[in-house]
């Protein structure tokens, strides 16, 4: 074993050691190596034969930590990171420039739709982890839905926040406090709710998972990120924000969501990794797959470690970082990996 061998596995025994902030799914199952090379002409090899990986540079701590443990079950590979931010992700995977796009938010349409009509067919989404609910990192965070400590409401559903970010609601539309439950003076008061734009990873996501698609209430303002959504509430009592969760500051508070028993959450970890928390969001790798094809054998095995009880304890391991899947997650997401692309 040379000495760069040598200290990359004392690297990578030292990063599994680290305690996990969050307990893995004992039934995970273990990652056993399978050998696997690049083909020849891989477009993701650089000149030297390094394979070049890409997107949101908030993965970094724990790619870092997947890459060093995958070269000590496969000593002919090396990496290279290319990663340039979440945009990137998309037009680096389209032209086969990295094995993977990493990103904090799903795809967006109209990344898909420039992404099909060069590759023809969309990339794989694979679901790596469960969002942080800490923002000190920068890292992808599940949201939170706030008001102004001046208002008196306690707790909101996400069914009466849907109906009040958005038109055309089946059970109606929701546009003052009093349609929440508010009495006296707040009764007639209008909302004024506040968000990103559409196209944005947390619009995205809520158009894509609570909105259904839904056109925004006019009376929705977006700003271009969670300080300045929040900035506007505080100086708005009227206001309803959906933003980045775990920034409850002296102006504003986070409401808990009530579900349809009537019980309560706040976006905990528990809440976020069983799902009962509404606004849990995920981590994400794109891989890039051609019409009629599966993925490349490299990628499958690069996702068949990350998804492995080895890969999740690194996640785990993270402080204040993104929250490991459970082993029904994790096999659900390694069954992708063998799925054709559709013609």
């Amino acid at each position: 074993m040379n000495l760069i061998t040598r200290a990359l596995a004392l690297a990578s025994a030292a990063w599994l050691a680290l305690p996990a902030h969050a307990a893995v799914d004992p039934q995970l199952l273990p990652y056993t190596a399978q050998a696997v090379q690049p083909p020849a002409h891989a477009s993701y090899l650089a000149a030297d034969g390094a394979i070049r990986i890409g997107g949101a540079e908030h993965v970094r701590y724990i790619v870092e930590r997947f890459n060093a443990a995958l070269v000590q079950q496969h000593p002919g590979w090396r990496f290279q990171d290319e990663s340039k931010g979440t945009t990137s992700a998309v037009p680096l995977l389209t032209h086969g420039v990295t094995l993977f796009g990493a990103m904090g938010r799903e795809i967006n349409p109209l990344e898909i739709k420039a992404y099909r009509k060069i590759v023809g067919a969309a990339p794989l989404e694979i679901r790596i982890a469960l969002a942080a609910n800490d923002t000190s990192q920068h890292l992808a965070t599940s949201l939170a839905v706030y008001v102004n400590r001046a208002n008196p409401l306690a707790q909101v559903s996400a069914d009466e926040v849907r109906r009040t970010l958005s038109l055309g609601n089946p059970e109606g539309d929701l546009s003052t406090w009093g349609q929440l439950g508010l009495k006296g003076e707040w009764r007639e008061r209008r909302i004024h709710p506040y968000g990103t734009p559409e196209f944005t990873g947390f619009g995205t996501y809520m158009q894509s998972n609570h909105l259904q698609g839904r056109a925004l209430a006019p009376s929705y303002e977006a700003y271009g990120n969670t300080e300045a959504i929040l900035a506007r509430l505080a100086a708005d009592p009227a206001g309803l924000a959906v933003a980045a969760i775990g920034l409850d500051n002296a102006q504003i508070k986070a409401l808990p969501i009530r579900d349809a028993q009537g019980q309560l959450t706040t976006g905990t970890e528990a809440q976020v990794r069983d799902g009962r928390y509404p606004y849990g969001r995920f981590l994400y790798l794109y891989l890039r797959r051609e019409p009629g094809k599966a993925v490349d054998p490299v990628v499958r095995e690069y996702l068949r470690f990350v998804l492995s009880r080895q890969g999740q304890q690194i996640i785990a391991g993270q402080p204040k970082g993104y929250f490991p899947l459970s082993a029904a997650q994790a096999q659900a997401e390694l069954a992708k990996l063998d799925e054709v692309a559709p013609l």
